[in-house]
């Protein structure tokens, strides 16, 4: 089993890093809502690591299995930082959705990986952050939360084990999650009026999770490349100008194209560490 479950997160990842090249944001789909059921995941572990790895590509994602692993406890932890955000305004209706797409969306394709490597289930504790949002409760909220992170780092540092040099992961499962973002917002828009808040939401929790993980690793990046880190940080600064506020302005700051060459900047420098 456990030769099994190495050949499942690094033969296909092993491959994908040294030979995939990075794809624009343009062509990103809008990732984490195309993910097939979580139905068709089970019994994934008793497949071969190729079938395996198929089951868990269908998406239209990163070929990596671990930047996707690692690209997926990002996107939910972008969607717990604009639901925070959106309950410090007192707007809990507005943020509730955030807290359940966690679950919803993104745990059952994890859940795989999770299984074979041993790393402790989360679920239950995301089902009861989200009743917790449910129930308007903000102490309990708080609770529920650092609990949830502590099973998200829990689980990224089972991930981080297979991810060597780590620092390149970082940098191309950051421009993964910005590449995400990218589409949800250009799925919240209709011409130049924001139709789909939680979609401008869910890219602005996105973004500002991307910076999060640029600037953890921000001192071995800007050993590695300076210039790059730089770049990545004048590109972020602009790009996040978009979301000006948890709520959609009345029109875009920033037009979608921009957007798309903002992100795909950031992609090509994230590529050099």
């Amino acid at each position: 089993m456990a030769k099994l479950t190495r050949k499942l997160w690094l033969g296909i990842g092993a491959v994908s890093v040294a030979g995939a090249s990075m794809a624009g944001a343009a062509a990103a789909q809008d990732s984490h809502k195309g993910h097939p059921p979580p139905a068709a995941e089970k019994g994934a572990a008793a497949n071969t690591a190729a079938e395996g790895g198929e089951a868990y590509l269908r998406d239209g994602g990163p070929r990596d299995t671990r930047i996707r692993f690692y690209r997926d406890i990002a996107l939910m932890r972008g969607h717990l930082l604009v639901g925070r955000q959106l309950i410090a305004l007192d707007l809990w209706d507005e943020a509730l959705p955030h807290f359940l797409h966690p679950t919803e969306e993104l745990y059952g394709l994890m859940e795989k990986y999770i299984k074979m490597h041993g790393i402790r289930p989360f679920q239950r504790e995301l089902q009861a952050l989200a009743q917790a949002v449910k129930a308007k409760r903000k102490g309990a909220v708080e609770q529920a939360l650092k609990v949830v992170e502590q099973r998200l780092d829990g689980a990224l540092g089972v991930a981080r084990k297979f991810m060597n040099p780590l620092l390149r992961f970082t940098a191309r499962s950051a421009a993964e999650v910005l590449k995400v973002a990218a589409s949800e917002y250009e799925a919240s828009l209709k011409g130049d009026r924001f139709v789909k808040p939680v979609e401008y939401q869910d890219s602005r929790g996105f973004v500002w999770e991307a910076e999060r993980m640029f600037e953890a690793a921000a001192a071995e990046l800007g050993r590695k490349d300076a210039g790059a880190l730089a770049r990545v940080r004048t590109a972020l600064t602009k790009l996040k100008t978009a979301w000006p506020a948890p709520m959609p302005p009345p029109a875009p700051v920033l037009p979608v194209g921009e957007i798309s060459a903002l992100v795909s900047d950031i992609e090509l420098h994230a590529s050099r560490f």
